[in-house]
């Protein structure tokens, strides 16, 4: 089976407390072995954290947020929103109004605008998702509350099994998208990739670095190279 590793679309924590975790070490592990263990990491390192919601997040007082949600520096949960499962947000990072947050991670500096439903999801830094954004974790089945076929995704190399039946969308570094965008069970894009408005992406859909999502005139989408960015 092809590897997939994060490091190829997300940056770790850079935030001290939380790069002391496994959190810290994202970019050494694969996407399935992550998924895998995900529950246990994530128990380690509110084990390990000096503060589980750090003094200098802004959390709305009609939020509501899980007891084993990490929230790290400078961040903030707007009115209206859920938080909960094994899920970080992390430093300086936002969740915008009326949201639903479960089993993710969201990493430094990304925004989620209003109404975004995020589940077993990873998001890495300085990303900007617009309003109503879904993100599914599962496939259509029988009985959708046991799911059992495993999400898989694409890879030029071959199919990549995930080793669950729960898996949304890992979405990398500065990836931007416009509003009322659905994607997965099973998506994966790369850092820099724009997502224009309406796009539907998945099952098992991987688009490339720097690619440019449009909707088409057919149903399907097309994907084109965007230019190379400006250094940072």
């Amino acid at each position: 089976m092809p590897a997939l590793p994060l490091g190829d679309y997300i940056t770790p924590p850079q935030d001290p407390d939380l790069a002391s975790t496994a959190y810290g070490q994202l970019s050494d592990l694969d996407l399935a072995e992550f998924l895998t263990h995900w529950q246990a990491l994530h128990t380690d390192a509110l084990k390990q954290v000096h503060h589980r919601i750090h003094p200098t997040a802004r959390i709305h007082p009609h939020a509501i947020v899980g007891d084993d949600v990490i929230i790290g520096a400078h961040a903030r949960v707007w009115e209206f929103s859920t938080v909960r499962g094994h899920t970080v947000i992390g430093e300086g990072a936002s969740v915008g109004f009326n949201c639903e947050v479960t089993n993710a991670y969201i990493g430094q500096g990304s925004i989620l605008g209003h109404r975004i439903g995020l589940n077993r999801t990873l998001i890495g830094a300085d990303t900007h998702l617009s309003a109503l954004v879904t993100v599914a974790a599962i496939h259509l089945g029988q009985d959708m509350r046991c799911p059992d076929r495993e999400v898989i995704l694409r890879l030029p190399e071959g199919l990549y099994r995930c080793g669950t039946p729960q898996f949304g969308a890992l979405i990398g570094d500065h990836v931007q998208t416009g509003n009322n965008i659905s994607l997965g069970p099973g998506v994966a894009l790369g850092r820099d990739c724009q997502i224009n408005s309406g796009v539907t992406l998945g099952p098992a859909r991987v688009i490339p670095a720097g690619n440019l999502v449009a909707l088409a005139t057919a149903p399907d989408v097309r994907a084109r190279s965007r230019p190379e960015p400006q250094a940072r």
